[in-house]
């Protein structure tokens, strides 16, 4: 059987991923991004493929995607296109960062290591149960669009829907919040 993760070593990795989010977030020369990147697939080889593919799925897509539109409305509004390598740096920046979070939650047990610290606990308590809501929302709303369509629904049908699902991920989010709030409030938090 694996023993725990010791609460110390969990503190120490936490604050220094925070230092390299830090210096990440500061950096700005693709080469250098892509030589941070490297050093992390380095340091963090074990469980690279798992890791590689949550960065994959959840955070390209997203980076790559906002890029594309920024540079689209940049193309629009000025009638140029803009210079590649600021969307090159944040993209390898956020895949980065990315990879750098997933690698480090992979190998600590986060609850045990913010113990001595009250309020980043309330804070990811609060964080992690809106995640929970939200993705309830979302599928339970995603499975109501496919039980009322006659067919798959479609990207137009998912921007249609949209407006109604949005007001109520902000209400169930409020109503999250105040119900985790009280509940720890009332724990001695």
């Amino acid at each position: 059987m694996a023993s725990r993760p010791d609460p110390r070593a969990g503190r120490r990795l936490l604050a220094a991923w925070l230092v390299a989010i830090f210096a990440l977030s500061a950096l700005h020369d693709p080469r250098w991004l892509a030589g941070a990147g490297l050093a992390a697939v380095l340091l963090f080889h074990r469980g690279l493929w798992r890791t590689l593919g949550r960065t994959l799925r959840s955070v390209v897509p997203v980076t790559v995607g906002l890029s594309a539109a920024s540079m689209g409305w940049n193309r629009l509004v000025t009638g140029d296109w803009p210079p590649l390598q600021p969307f090159q740096a944040l993209a390898l920046r956020a895949a980065v960062i990315g990879f750098l979070t997933f690698a480090v939650l992979d190998r600590l047990a986060l609850l045990p290591a913010l113990a001595p610290f009250p309020a980043l606990t309330r804070l990811l308590v609060v964080t992690l149960a809106q995640i929970h809501a939200l993705r309830l929302l979302s599928t339970e709303s995603l499975q109501g669009l496919r039980s009322r369509l006659p067919r798959r629904p479609g990207p137009l049908d998912l921007l249609r829907g949209a407006g109604g699902i949005t007001a109520m991920l902000f209400t169930l989010a409020t109503r999250n919040a105040r119900d985790i709030s009280d509940a720890m409030r009332s724990r001695g938090f």
